[in-house]
């Protein structure tokens, strides 16, 4: 590329872009040689057209490649202002009209695109002027150019507020970018549809996209779903912009599910597991977009009953348990989320789940699969663990304790964190003597290390979890902790979980476990009140700005200031709670009645203020 030959120049050129188009490594590799320079020098004003044209073809086909986009970190402020100037120039010149001149343009806005794969290119491109460039060209009448300029402004605006925000305050011609774009969702052009979705995509997940909300629901959402049976498109992209499109927005989920977007994806299922044994079938694809399907679905169904139901009715859990067993570990991943939102479902989790024979291949998953499919495996596995679910003695009975265990000490912290929940589900409303074993196959003492405030916040949160549910509804518990703690290693493990380190997840699991402690036993209550650091911990947290946290708080003063020996507790002329002295002398009766004029003070926290200072009221009897 150095020779001074113009001819030869072009030839390396053109090789250079036959190589890039090869394959991801072969473009690292020319990336590592340092031929980006040269191709940005050949773009400069000045050179000759065709080498020019060649060098932006070269370029774009080395930057087709996420790796590869990432890798051009060091050209990027040297190549916008050239790419901003071929937009500039085309725009000015007369010669707007011409074809050449169209593919010169288009180039340098996929180029561009091409550059915005971080947040501080994105604003780099931003910064120079680009918005207020590329605008005007999605009103040309050239469908290749408006698609290279919508996928652009995906590019440019994809998860960045900012930007999303100056996007819709930006207009050409009296028009909205907002406008333009709905009106190019239903465009006859279905690449234009597709790309103006993404565009729309963006401003809706930033929650930027205001007054066009209601019509982004009414018009990209349906054009979404009319994409899936288009053949002019990439069908693997269009189910992804609709789960991107979905995620985390009930009402862009009702109207998906309202566009038929539910039973179109199950079909997508059927038709690929139909293909399975068809040698003419490109399945490597098909996988990529079984997967694609599963994660869709999941995102539709993650908040609405709705929703899950209609899946359901279309036979998703069939499909659930087929891809459980597929081979490729992706599939079996995706399968799995889709399952964690669909058993959130009360109903469905009663009705549907136990007769479609997901537990033993979800079971198997948990026990054998690599880490990936695991974490989301066990994900799924706690919302069939609840009290409600019939599915939980089932499970039992296959040895699930054992399993859980087990996970305690795997290295992948989400899984740990996931064992732990289930555990924490299974411990509700269960029955005495499975409490028990899994109080003895837990172990309390290594709940106690886990609470360290030295491991991971979502294991100590957890663990936290664990041993209230232990104690919860039930006279066992308690008593086991305190057997196999004792009364310092006790107070040691409330102190870590009422520490100012904890979250205040862990603070409200603290204040309940020692409430529910407190309420059993004399024995429980004296380590308690008798550490004032402990005590003094519990009583602070009744003025938390958090309502949970005050009312843990406030539960727990009652249980441990009405509490009275057992001889006392059982004669009617039993003298005042034996620790209520304590209580007085560090304050609290004031402090309740201070609470209690505070005007913004919650109901449920205001209730339970009135209810903790009758044990400060003498009875009038």
């Amino acid at each position: 590329m150095e020779d001074t030959d113009v001819q030869i120049r072009i030839q390396a050129t053109a090789i250079i872009s036959s190589l890039a188009h090869k394959d991801e490594d072969t473009a690292k590799q020319l990336l590592d040689e340092d031929v980006m320079g040269p191709l940005i020098t050949q773009i400069m004003p000045g050179t000759d057209p065709v080498l020019m044209e060649a060098s932006e073809r070269a370029l774009n086909a080395l930057l087709g490649y996420t790796s590869t986009r990432i890798s051009a970190e060091e050209h990027t402020s040297m190549i916008i202002p050239y790419l901003l100037s071929i937009i500039t120039e085309a725009k000015m010149s007369p010669r707007m009209y011409e074809m050449r001149v169209h593919a010169r343009v288009e180039l340098a806005v996929l180029i561009l695109g091409k550059l915005c794969v971080t947040e501080a290119r994105q604003f780099m491109v931003a910064n120079t002027g680009a918005i207020d460039l590329l605008v005007p060209l999605l009103l040309r009448g050239y469908p290749r150019l408006q698609i290279a300029t919508l996928q652009a402004f995906s590019a440019l605006s994809y998860e960045n507020m900012e930007i999303c925000r100056a996007l819709v305050t930006v207009s050409h011609k009296d028009r909205s970018f907002s406008a333009i774009v709905l009106e190019l969702a239903r465009h006859q052009d279905p690449a234009i549809r597709l790309h103006a979705c993404l565009c729309l995509s963006n401003l809706s997940r930033m929650r930027v996209a205001g007054g066009v909300s209601h019509d982004i629901q009414n018009i990209a959402v349906p054009a979404l779903v009319k994409l899936l049976h288009c053949t002019e498109v990439d069908r693997l992209q269009v189910i992804k912009a609709l789960g991107y499109l979905c995620h985390e927005d009930a009402d862009i989920q009702l109207a998906a599910k309202g566009a038929g977007a539910i039973s179109d994806l199950i079909k997508i299922l059927t038709e690929i597991e139909g293909q399975e044994g068809d040698d003419f079938v490109d399945h490597e694809l098909n996988i990529l977009t079984m997967k694609a399907v599963f994660l869709t679905l999941g995102t539709i169904v993650s908040v609405g009953e709705e929703c899950r139901t209609n899946a359901v009715e279309n036979k998703v859990l069939a499909h659930l348990v087929r891809a459980m067993g597929h081979r490729d570990n992706g599939i079996k991943a995706a399968a799995c989320l889709c399952t964690q939102y669909i058993v959130r479902s009360v109903p469905i989790c009663r009705t549907h789940v136990p007769e479609s024979g997901i537990l033993k291949p979800l079971l198997g998953l948990v026990r054998h699969a690599t880490s990936d499919v695991q974490v989301t495996a066990t994900a799924a596995l706690i919302n069939l663990l609840p009290e409600f679910s019939p599915l939980r003695f089932e499970a039992l009975k296959e040895g699930l304790i054992d399993t859980l265990v087990q996970l305690f000490d795997v290295e992948n912290i989400l899984i740990r964190r996931n064992a732990l929940w289930c555990v924490r589900n299974l411990l509700c409303k269960i029955n005495d003597e499975t409490r028990m074993e899994i109080i003895d196959k837990v172990d309390i003492e290594r709940l106690f290390k886990l609470l360290n405030p030295d491991e991971e916040l979502l294991i100590r949160e957890q663990a936290a979890g664990v041993l209230q549910n232990i104690t919860a509804e039930n006279d066992i518990g308690a008593p086991a902790i305190f057997e196999r703690l004792g009364s310092e290693r006790l107070v040691e493990l409330l102190k870590r979980m009422l520490s100012p380190r904890a979250n205040t997840a862990i603070h409200i699991h603290g204040l309940y476990l020692a409430n529910n402690m407190a309420v059993l036993s004399e024995s429980h209550c004296d380590p308690i009140i008798k550490d004032r650091e402990l005590i003094q911990a519990i009583i602070g947290y009744a003025t938390s700005s958090v309502s949970e946290v005050s009312i843990g708080s406030l539960w727990c003063i009652t249980s441990l200031a009405s509490h009275k020996k057992a001889s006392e507790a059982e004669t009617e002329d039993a003298e005042e709670p034996q620790y209520l002295a304590e209580f007085t002398e560090l304050g609290v009766q004031l402090m309740l009645e201070n609470m209690l004029n505070d005007s913004s003070l919650c109901l449920g926290v205001r209730d339970r203020v009135k209810g903790c200072l009758d044990c400060f009221i003498p009875s009038e009897d």
